[in-house]
C-alpha cells in the first residue's frame, strides 16, 4: 500500500525592504477567502497597486526555475518599458525602486518553491487591472483625410498616436538606421528625454512601441515612405499625428 507523500512546509522568504514600500500581508480586497493567495505571495499585489498609484504599471513578472532567474517588466508613466532581471548568481543589493523590490521578491519566492503561486498571483493581478493590457491594432480612417491611406499605414498612424499622447517624438520611422523600426525621444521623470531605438523584430512587450516597430518592419518601402510623412516628427517640430 502506498501512502500519500507528505510535503514539508515551504519556507517563507524575508522580503526586500524599500522605505515607504514595506511588505504588506493584508488579505486582498474583493477576493473570496478560498481564493486568497498564500500570505507569502500577497505583497506582490500591494506593490503592484503602489506602482499603479505612481502612474506606472506592471507588464510582466515571472520566475524561470530552469535558470533560477526572476524577470519583472514595468511600463513607466512615460509609456517606456523597463525590465529588471535577478539572476541566481547576482550579489544581493539594496533595492532602489519598486521594480528592484518585485524582482528580488519573485526571485526569493521562486527559489524556495513558490513558482506556481507566482503564476497564479500574476493571473490575479491581470484580472484586477493591475497589469498592462496588450495594445490592440486600430484601422480606423484617419481624421481629415479625403483620400485614405491603406490599412497598414493607418495601423502605424494609430500606434504612433498612442505614443505621442505620452509625449514621445518619433524619428526614422521604417528607416534602415532603426532596422526598419523607429527612433523615439522619450520624456523622463526628471524632465529630460532619452533617445531610444525601437528596431524592427524586437520582442513584443505588449505596448504600442513594440507593435509599431514590428509593424513598420513588415511594411513595404512605399508604405514606409508614406508613414514617415504621416507620423514622423521634424527635427524642430511636431508630427502630424494628433
Amino acid at each position: 500500500m502506498k501512502f500519500p507523500r507528505i510535503h514539508a512546509p515551504r519556507p517563507t522568504p524575508r522580503m526586500p525592504e524599500l522605505a515607504g514600500f514595506e511588505a504588506r500581508y493584508d488579505l486582498l480586497p474583493a477576493v473570496r477567502p478560498l481564493h486568497q493567495p498564500a500570505e507569502a505571495i500577497r505583497p506582490l499585489h500591494w506593490w503592484a497597486k503602489d506602482l499603479q498609484a505612481g502612474g506606472d504599471l506592471l507588464v510582466d513578472a515571472r520566475f524561470d526555475a530552469m535558470t533560477m532567474t526572476a524577470t519583472v517588466s514595468i511600463r513607466l508613466s512615460s509609456y517606456q518599458v523597463v525590465s529588471v532581471v535577478r539572476h541566481h548568481d547576482d550579489k544581493p543589493q539594496t533595492p532602489r525602486t519598486l521594480a528592484d523590490v518585485l524582482a528580488e521578491s519573485i526571485w526569493r519566492l521562486g527559489s524556495l518553491g513558490w513558482s506556481a503561486e507566482i503564476e497564479e498571483a500574476v493571473a490575479q493581478l491581470r484580472a484586477a487591472g493591475l497589469m498592462a493590457t496588450p495594445a490592440k491594432p486600430d484601422t480606423r480612417y484617419l481624421p481629415g483625410w479625403v483620400q485614405q491611406p491603406d490599412r497598414g499605414v493607418r495601423m502605424a498612424y494609430w500606434w504612433a498616436g498612442i505614443l505621442k499622447q505620452h509625449g514621445w517624438k518619433l524619428y526614422a520611422c521604417g528607416d534602415a538606421v532603426a532596422r526598419h523600426g523607429f527612433i523615439a525621444e522619450v520624456p523622463r521623470a526628471d524632465g529630460e528625454s532619452a533617445l531610444v531605438v525601437y528596431p524592427g523584430g524586437m520582442p513584443d512587450d505588449g505596448t504600442a512601441a513594440s507593435a509599431l516597430a514590428n509593424h513598420l518592419a513588415r511594411l513595404g518601402s512605399r508604405q514606409r515612405a508614406f508613414v514617415q510623412r504621416v507620423i514622423g516628427d521634424a527635427a524642430a517640430g511636431e508630427g502630424r499625428v494628433v
